[in-house]
Parts: structure tokens; C-alpha cells; sequence
């Protein structure tokens, strides 16, 4: 069976580990370069930097840094730069708030990967506003990339016949072996902060600010006693000059209403209280000081959370709401409740896990159950920190099998629709090749691309 094309796996391990990876030149190219320009699509040019980086990614992930991976990372790079000239062309454009909250998503995966915010800005030696600001380009460049990539092949889809006939086409000793699998479901309920706590962290702050203003303490110093932002508490509460749009919307509200050195009334965000002084401001552009207080989730409030599962679980259980209901009207899971509840699987958009695929928790609970069968509510936390109860439905299981028509449908599907979008692809390529201007640097005269990539110069 054809697997999807490298392209797609190379572009989202560089979308998920480009905040990550610092850049390590490993596979040199024959012709040694610090940096420079190693191709150039319609004046979108690509850096033997970014290639580099790519291998090392690679790497890291176990591909050999040979001259085949080489050629393929930089046939991504091309493509990636095709697909922008094209967004280009078609006036397609990044939402901004959907930019800040693909940075802000892929900043609280990597937290929890290193350990946490603080150990994330140590990493970088930067505090997290700067992180995004050096990758907000980036990241707004991979998403009108995606859209330009969906309006070529994603529109198109198979039929039960084409599946049908993908299949029959793969030889019989040429199917592959699928390990053991689930499909699962899961509800959830965030412990919240009571109302009391909410109440007592705010007046702590209006009693702070009461002190900053009246004189008794400077706001440097009260931010390096008292406040609960890691990446700017040991910085007497400074942040670095940002840009507006960086922050959350209400910070940046605050912060272009203030004059230099105004200090604010209190005023909330999702992370907790603040107060904050302006230091500077230009243009667009401002730096200020700020302290953070964020009200706390109490083991009464973690037992609140803990109830409400165990009611639903029961309501489940006993017939009362069906699990898909549940879901979609009780639930605080973000993911699942457009779903009926059902865990999709990111890579392959796919309600089918398997097994070794599954953190040890949930595959540790899901091991103990039966098809239908609904878990006890288990303490977790998130991977942003919020922490709160949940409890899984084991839907299905599957043994390890070669793969079936019926059985493994979903995936046949799959597979079928990644061969005809990978032909429109190359179709769409090989059509915009005949228009567009494209130079790679003899170095990589060599490699054998998919596409016709190597133009002959014009006489």
C-alpha cells in the first residue's frame, strides 16, 4: 500500500518541532556554507540554513542525513514556496487570532515536553513573548501554506468503489500488518477556582496597587515578591518590547491606554489578576511591567470536578443520557465535543489509536476494559496545567491483523484518498512549473526530485 507522502510527515514533524529544535548544521552539503541561498521560487528564496535544519529534524526522528533525505527535505521546501507564491496570487492571507493561537497551542505542547514555561524561556534564553514573535511569521506562513494545500487536494474524496478497487490493486503478501487498536471516548471536567479564591486574589491585588500608588513599594520590587508570571517576576515584572497582538487582547487593551509610567486599575485575563505599568511605547510597539496573581484550584474545588464525573458516569451507566449526548452537553473537552465524545487521532484523523500510540495512563485504563465499558474517573492534567477529573470509554478494540477491506475501512479510505490527492498535487506542480520561475544552485543538481523542479537556464 502507497503511504502517504513523505511531504506531509517532513511538513508537520517541521510545524511541531520548529519551536522546539535549535538549529544544528549536522549534514553538510559538498560545497561547505555557513549560510546562503539555495534556491529560489518566484523570489521566495530557501537558505541552506533551513535545509539543514530539516535533516536535523529528520535526524532526530531517525531518518538517515543522507543525500535521498537531503533531495526530499529540499522538494518540501520548494513545494512549501510554490504553495506561497500561489497564496500570493490568490490573495490568501493567515487570521491573525487563528496565527496567536497556533502559537500559543504549540508554546503549551513544548511546555510540557521541557518542563514548563520557565524551563521552555531558558531554553531559548528569551522570555515566551519574544519566542513568539521570532516564530509568528513562521507559523502564519505554515497556515496559508495548509490552505493553499487544501484548496488543491483536499476537496477532492474517493468513493466505497475507488477505496474498493486501491485495494484489490495492493498484492496480497503487499498488505501491511496493522498492531493492536482502540477507539475510545473520553468526558472531562475542569476543577475551577471558587468563587471565594477568586475574590481574595483580586483584592490582593487592589490592596497591592493601592500600595504601589500610595508610594510604599515600587512596582519593581512588589513584582519580584509577588508575582506569579515565571518568565518576568525575576525581572523586577518587565516584559520585552512587543509588538500589539503578541499578548492576549485584554493585556494589549490595558497597555495602549496607559501612559508612561501610569500604572493600571486591576484587570483579569485567562492566566489570573494583573497590574501593570507602561515603560515605553512606540508606535504599535510597547514594553511594560507587570504582576501576576492567579487564583488557585483548592482539593475542595479538585473534588467538585471529581463529583460531577462520577454523576455523569452514573447518568451514562444507568441509561439515563447516552455517552454521545453526554459528551457533547457535559463535557469541558474542547477536542471531543464535536465528536460525540470519540478521541480522534491527530495524524491520521482517525477515531482508531494504536495502542503503543496511547500515553500509559490511558492505555493502562483502557487495557481493564470492556467494548462499552465506561472507566472510573481518573485525576489528570493537561497539558496547559489545568488539572480536573475524566473518565474513558473503551468503543472498540482490535487484535494485530494483516489489514482488512472491512475491518480497516477507515484507513483503506485513507490510504486511497493520500494516492489521488498526491496525483492532483503532482498534477498542479508539473502545471505551475511551466509559469514559474524556479533556480536551485548546481550543488543539488543531483537529486532526483518527484517533480520537475530542474529548469534548463534561458538562452
Amino acid at each position: 500500500m502507497p503511504l502517504p507522502a513523505r511531504r506531509s510527515s517532513s511538513a508537520k514533524a517541521a510545524a511541531c518541532l520548529a519551536l522546539l529544535l535549535p538549529l544544528v548544521l549536522r549534514a553538510q552539503p559538498r560545497s561547505q556554507y555557513v549560510d546562503g541561498v539555495i534556491a529560489n521560487v518566484a523570489g521566495h528564496i530557501i537558505l541552506y540554513s533551513e535545509l539543514a535544519g530539516a535533516i536535523e529534524q529528520g535526524r532526530r526522528q531517525g531518518e538517515a542525513p543522507d543525500d535521498a533525505t537531503a533531495c526530499g527535505h529540499l522538494e518540501d521546501l520548494l513545494y512549501q514556496r510554490l504553495l506561497k507564491e500561489q497564496a500570493r496570487i490568490d490573495s490568501v492571507v493567515a487570521d491573525p487570532q487563528q496565527v496567536e493561537a497556533e502559537l500559543e497551542r504549540r508554546l503549551k505542547y513544548f511546555e510540557q515536553q521541557i518542563g514548563g514555561r520557565e524551563e521552555l524561556e531558558k531554553f531559548y534564553g528569551k522570555p515566551v513573548e519574544a519566542i513568539k514573535a521570532e516564530f509568528r511569521e513562521q507559523v502564519s506562513d505554515q497556515l496559508v501554506t495548509q490552505q493553499m494545500q487544501s484548496k488543491i487536494s483536499e476537496s477532492r474524496r474517493v468513493t466505497p468503489k475507488e477505496v474498493e478497487r486501491f485495494y484489490r490493486r495492493i498484492p496480497r503478501d503487499s498488505l501491511p500488518f496493522i498492531n493492536a487498536g482502540v477507539e475510545f471516548g473520553r468526558i472531562v471536567k475542569y476543577a475551577k477556582p471558587s468563587a471565594e479564591e477568586d475574590r481574595a486574589v483580586k483584592k490582593f491585588v487592589e490592596d497591592l496597587r493601592g500600595r504601589i500608588t500610595a508610594g510604599k513599594i515600587d512596582i519593581g520590587t512588589a513584582a519580584s515578591l509577588y508575582s506569579e508570571d515565571p518568565g518576568s517576576a525575576a525581572k523586577d515584572g518587565e516584559l520585552p518590547l512587543v509588538p500589539q497582538g503578541v499578548m492576549v487582547p485584554e493585556f494589549d487593551a490595558v497597555a495602549l491606554s496607559l501612559k508612561e509610567g501610569e500604572v493600571s486599575q486591576v484587570f483579569r485575563t485567562e492566566f489570573g489578576y494583573h497590574i501593570m505599568t507602561l515603560v515605553e511605547r512606540r508606535g504599535d510597539q510597547y514594553r511594560a511591567r507587570h504582576i501576576l496573581r492567579k487564583p488557585k484550584v483548592r482539593p475542595e474545588d479538585l473534588a467538585a470536578a471529581r463529583a460531577y464525573v462520577d454523576s455523569v458516569a452514573r447518568m451514562v451507566r444507568e441509561g439515563a443520557i447516552s455517552f454521545a449526548r453526554a459528551a457533547t452537553e457535559l463535557n469541558d473537552d474542547e477536542d471531543t465535543k464535536g465528536t460525540n465524545g470519540v478521541v480522534i487521532e491527530p495524524d491520521n484523523n482517525t477515531p482508531r489509536w494504536a495502542v503503543g500510540e496511547l500515553d500509559q495512563q490511558t492505555a493502562f485504563v483502557l487495557d481493564k476494559l470492556k467494548p462499552g465499558e465506561l472507566s472510573a474517573a481518573q485525576a489528570f492534567e493537561s497539558p496547559s496545567g489545568d488539572k480536573g477529573f475524566r473518565v474513558l470509554m473503551l468503543q472498540k478494540r482490535t487484535e494485530p491483523h494483516v489489514m482488512d477491506l472491512v475491518e480497516d475501512y477507515p484507513l483503506v479510505s485513507q490510504a486511497a484518498e493520500t494516492e489521488v490527492r498526491q496525483r492532483s498535487v503532482s498534477d498542479w506542480v508539473a502545471e505551475k512549473l511551466k509559469n514559474t520561475y524556479v533556480r536551485i544552485i548546481p550543488d543539488y543538481a543531483g537529486c532526483r526530485f518527484q517533480n520537475a523542479w530542474m529548469q534548463p537556464a534561458a538562452e
